[in-house]
């Protein structure tokens, strides 16, 4: 394996309550892009959102001005409504999301809007390519089902943590990974960006990814606590064993971080917000083995053992 240093010596843990102080503030405003999302004051995608999504093209750039001020007219005044830009193909293309409306058939909003569009901008002969319609009780069975899977996937990492280290690594990492969570989301929701299905697949990945980064950390824990010397205290063996797997991390972390990058620029409008969030991710999960998983362990450590265990 590639080392990019030779025996580190960093003091990772003298700072650590600067840090899990800074991560605190960083999970309050996870919290509230949480709230927001729960009240449905988020961007929501149509799985999550209730409403349709239209996909359409022309032969002509009309401009989002005008189709804006036409819907509005139209009586469709809080559709959302994006331009798709792929090089690959030619002409016109928009997305158009518009809310539920309980008074209209499924699958009468699209042609509706296709008929306004040909009325009001006949020479561009516009088409509707697709669209996607989800009703407010299928929408808030995804948003339910969405939760559950969340918890049934912390309640996995407990016990196998537990199984493998000991309570304490267990709660560690649990908190660690609802931490990596709440940031992500924090960004996502609060920056105005989409929050749909893809976006939960995305967050489940990473507590995954940071699950795995945290494990390998706290398995050169456990092996270097076997050999725990007279003149060593806890957090002398939680300092080195982070800067033994300090070079592993950033190897990993810098390898999936280079994969993912060209994903944002390169790829669909949909691809480049799931490889976003996987590259911030990233990010934070290496961020949070070293200065939120870590760190944690040596505070319980420190409240719990005797005082001569360090500081």
């Amino acid at each position: 394996m590639f080392r990019w240093f030779n025996e580190p010596k960093i003091d990772f843990m003298k700072p650590r309550r600067l840090f899990l102080g800074l991560s605190a503030l960083a999970c309050l405003a996870g919290v509230y892009a949480c709230v927001l999302l729960w009240q449905g004051k988020a961007k929501l995608g149509t799985d999550f959102g209730a409403g349709v999504q239209l996909r359409m093209s022309s032969a002509n750039d009309v401009g989002i001005d005008k189709i804006r001020q036409s819907l509005k007219e139209e009586g469709f005044p809080e559709a959302q409504i994006q331009e798709v830009k792929d090089d690959s193909s030619k002409g016109f293309k928009l997305i158009i999301k518009i809310k539920h409306d309980p008074t209209k058939a499924v699958g009468s909003i699209g042609d509706e809007v296709l008929a306004l569009f040909n009325k009001n901008f006949a020479d561009s002969k516009f088409t509707l390519e697709g669209s996607d319609e989800v009703g407010p009780a299928v929408s808030q069975k995804l948003r339910d089902d969405a939760f559950k899977a969340f918890i049934i996937a912390m309640m996995g990492i407990l016990i196998y943590i537990a199984f493998r280290f000991d309570f304490r690594f267990g709660v560690a990492a649990i908190i660690t990974t609802v931490h990596d969570i709440l940031v992500i989301m924090g960004i996502v929701i609060l920056s105005g960006r989409e929050f749909n299905l893809l976006q939960v697949t995305a967050l489940l990945t990473l507590a995954g990814y940071s699950l795995n980064d945290t494990v390998v950390t706290f398995d050169r824990i456990r092996e270097n606590l076997k050999f725990l010397l007279k003149d060593q205290t806890f957090t002398d063996v939680v300092n080195r064993s982070v800067n033994e797997t300090l070079s592993r991390t950033i190897n990993t972390s810098g390898t999936v971080f280079l994969t993912l990058l060209p994903l944002c620029f390169m790829g669909g409008d949909t691809l480049k917000d799931f490889a976003l969030t996987l590259l911030l991710g990233v990010v934070v999960g290496t961020y949070s083995s070293i200065f939120v998983a870590s760190p944690i362990l040596v505070e319980w450590n420190l409240m719990s053992g005797p005082k001569s265990q360090g500081k």
